[in-house]
Order: C-alpha cells, then sequence, then structure tokens
C-alpha cells in the first residue's frame, strides 16, 4: 500500500507510515518560522491523504490523531501573510547558523579546534543572501537595553556635611593655639586677672604654633577596547560616570576609614577624637537605648565648649532609632523637619561607610576638606595599550581633610553597645 506526498514536486512513492514521518517534519519546519494559513492547508491536504486510506494499522492511526492534534495548534498560530522580514530569537538564529556550519563544526572538533560563527547577518529566511541571492541586510536579534544594571553604591553623604573649601598647596598649614592667657577665668573661681588700683596688673602668655598636613591623591584607572567605544557611544559616558562615582565613593569611605598612612587620607575614625567617657551617667538610665547614646554623646561634646550638629550612623542602627519602644511599648520615634531625622536637635546622616555599631556624633563644620584637584579624567595609552588596542581611562582627584587639634573635642565616638552597658541601669 502506498500514497504520494502531495507537497513534494516529485513523484515519491512512500509506505503511509513513511508519509507520516515525512509530515512531521514538515510540521517541525514550518513551525521554525511564523506558519502561514497556507501552510496549515499544504500539510492538511497531505494529513487527508493519509486519512483516505481505507486500510491503516493501530500505530498509523494513532500517529495521525498526534498530527492532527499539531495542526489544530499550528492554525491557531498561522497568520494570512508571512512578514517579509521579521525579528528572530537570539536562540533561533544560533541554531539555525549551527546548522548551515555543521560540517565545519564538525571538522574543527575533530581536529580539536575552534570556530567561531558570525550571527549578526542572519536574515529572515534563514540564510545570508535574500531571494535574489543579494547579501541579507541582517535582522535585530536582540534589543539592546542601554540602560546599564549598575552594582549598588553607598550614598555618599559626609562630604555633603564637611566643611569643604580650595587649596593650591601641596600642604595646607594652620595656626594652632597651644596656650592661653589667663586661662584659669573659665574655671568660675579665677585668682587671677582681678587687681586693685594701682597694682601691678598680671601678665598673661598666649603661644601658637604651626600644624601643616599633606594634600593626598586618590586614582583608579580601566581598561576599555577602542571598538567597544566607537561601537557603544553610551558606553564612554557610562564608564566615565563609574570612574567618578567610584572615585567619590572612595573619597566618602576614606574620609570616614582613612588611616592617614601612606597616599590615605585621615579619616574621623583615625584622627584621633575622643571616645565616650564614663561618668555621671553609668549605670544609671533605665532601659537604656541607642536614643540615650546620642542625647549623652552630645553632652560629652557641650561639656568641652563644642556643639554638635550631625550624627554618622550605618543605616541598621537608623532602624533602631526608629523601632525604640518605651517600657510600655510605645514607639519613641525621634523627631523629622524638611525631612531631616533629627535627636536631640542633631541631624541623623544614614551611611553604609560606616560600620554598624559605630557612632560618630560632632560638629562637622569643624571637619576640614580642602580640594586640590577635584575629580578629573584622563584618557590615553598605558604600557602595550596601542598593541592591544585598548585604552586606559583614568579618575584622580587630590585633597586633604583635617581636625584642627584644639577642635577634637567636638567629635565623640564609640561603640553603641559599649556605652548601653556602661549607661544602662542594673
Amino acid at each position: 500500500m502506498s500514497c504520494n506526498l502531495k507537497t513534494e514536486k516529485v513523484e515519491n512513492t512512500m509506505t503511509p507510515e513513511q508519509v507520516v514521518d515525512k509530515i512531521n517534519g514538515m510540521f517541525a519546519e514550518k513551525m521554525a518560522a511564523v506558519p502561514t494559513k497556507d501552510d496549515v492547508a499544504g500539510l492538511r491536504a497531505e494529513l487527508d491523504g493519509v486519512k483516505s486510506l481505507e486500510t491503516k494499522s493501530a500505530d498509523l492511526e494513532k500517529a495521525i490523531a498526534k498530527l492532527e492534534g499539531k495542526l489544530e495548534a499550528m492554525a491557531e498560530k498561522a497568520v494570512s501573510v508571512k512578514p517579509s522580514r521579521k525579528a528572530r530569537h537570539l536562540g533561533d538564529a544560533m541554531s539555525m547558523t549551527y546548522e548551515k556550519n555543521l560540517s565545519q563544526i564538525q571538522d574543527a572538533v575533530a581536529k580539536r579546534q575552534s570556530i567561531t560563527l558570525d550571527v549578526k547577518e542572519m536574515t529572515i529566511n534563514g540564510d545570508y543572501t535574500d531571494a535574489n541571492g543579494n547579501l541579507g541586510e541582517g535582522v535585530a536579534l536582540t534589543t539592546l537595553d542601554t540602560e546599564i544594571d549598575k552594582v549598588p553604591r553607598p550614598v555618599r553623604r559626609v562630604r555633603q556635611i564637611a566643611n569643604v573649601g580650595t587649596t593650591a598647596s601641596k600642604f595646607v598649614t594652620y595656626i594652632q593655639q597651644t596656650a592661653q592667657p589667663f586661662k584659669n577665668f573659665e574655671g568660675g573661681e579665677e585668682t587671677e586677672g582681678w587687681t586693685a588700683e594701682g597694682v601691678l596688673k598680671p601678665a598673661g602668655e598666649i603661644t601658637y604654633a604651626e600644624v601643616s598636613v599633606e594634600v593626598k591623591k586618590i586614582a583608579g584607572t580601566i581598561k576599555v577596547s577602542k571598538e567597544m567605544l566607537a561601537d557603544l557611544a553610551f558606553v564612554r559616558s557610562e564608564i566615565n560616570g563609574e570612574l567618578m562615582q567610584s572615585i567619590e565613593q572612595g573619597i566618602d569611605w576614606n574620609m570616614i576609614n582613612g588611616s592617614g598612612v601612606g597616599a590615605q587620607i585621615t579619616g574621623l575614625l583615625n584622627a584621633g577624637i575622643p571616645g565616650y567617657v564614663a561618668g555621671v551617667f553609668t549605670g544609671v538610665v533605665p532601659g537604656a537605648n541607642i536614643l540615650d547614646v546620642i542625647r549623652i554623646l552630645k553632652a560629652q561634646i557641650q561639656s568641652a565648649n563644642q556643639e554638635p550638629t550631625h550624627v554618622l550612623l550605618h543605616p541598621e542602627d537608623v532602624a533602631r532609632l526608629e523601632i525604640s519602644k518605651s517600657a510600655t511599648g510605645e514607639y519613641t520615634f525621634p523627631y523629622w523637619m524638611n525631612g531631616q531625622l533629627l535627636v536631640s536637635g542633631l541631624t541623623i546622616v544614614p551611611t553604609t561607610n560606616i560600620a554598624p555599631d559605630t557612632i560618630v556624633i560632632g560638629d562637622f563644620s569643624k571637619l576640614i576638606v580642602k580640594i586640590r584637584e577635584d575629580v578629573n579624567m584622563t584618557v590615553g595609552y598605558e604600557n602595550d595599550d596601542f598593541t592591544r588596542n585598548m585604552v586606559t581611562i583614568l579618575a584622580e582627584a587630590r585633597l586633604v581633610q583635617y581636625i584642627k587639634n584644639n577642635q577634637l573635642t567636638a567629635f565623640c565616638t564609640d561603640s553603641i553597645a559599649a556605652v548601653i552597658a556602661d549607661i544602662v541601669a542594673p
């Protein structure tokens, strides 16, 4: 028993089973692209030819039933006219490229070699040429989203609240007062200064010293191929912006944590600012929490004749502020003003550049930053960049940070948990 496959342009005599296998292959071919209603009609005619056979085996009946189900599914996706051009999925294009170059791939594998397959010029008909034999224009295999998926960075805040200025020198020098005249006047029990008429007036003494701090440099580089800069214009601005943000983040982190050793600036935590001093509040605060720590450190700074303005905290510790409760469970929310979180009149500054459980409180107008060179960009060749068709992009800045020696008492830093442990009532 035999039948003819009608879509074949030549007369081929095959068994019904062979015809079913052939129709299955035709289904796969048509479904690789967008099927048309004409495709569905042609396959239906072939299937009807097999169904019209008088004698069919049970296996053939099952195969015909599966083909009918496939045909119904294809009919739902079929379009009236196949688009002249339509972008393929990248996977489709890669599969077709693989099939076209299969012999080359097998040859390369046999020789333990690699092979590069170009998918960029793939056209809608699955070939590299159009119907007239001309080189195809290619199709968009994917859409480029030009918004870079950036790694989240800390919000830079310390520079915003510091006392920032400029300098044109390698060193910044300030004058420090090392002794005051009549310093015992401050204690309220002065024994000098007040004199009777006609008596020799007391002589005071005041001394000064010069203190110099060195401007330091922070820099970073990245290498990029010239092709990337030429082919993807937006990448250049993204790289520049990313490098600048990296430098800015490096500055902000070092303003808090810098060691002051070598090329690093001296950060707040290494500037010699005082820690918490145990005293009248030791063991007397019921249910002590982070709010109490802030208020007590503020009092310590005020006792040194300074007035703090800001508090640096890790976001986790800021959350502890906001979920603080009274002994009976009521929230003791801090106060907000113009979008700023305030505690005891101090502005809370959250930053991940400070470690959890660490607090820095102080008068940040006394944190002085002098910029010699703000962040700038340079592009050029380095080492073998020219021969490798690469360019190096450099970002750098030069600055110095310092707290004058007599103003160190305007700040205080310590472990929040350690202060709570000292002040909490037994």
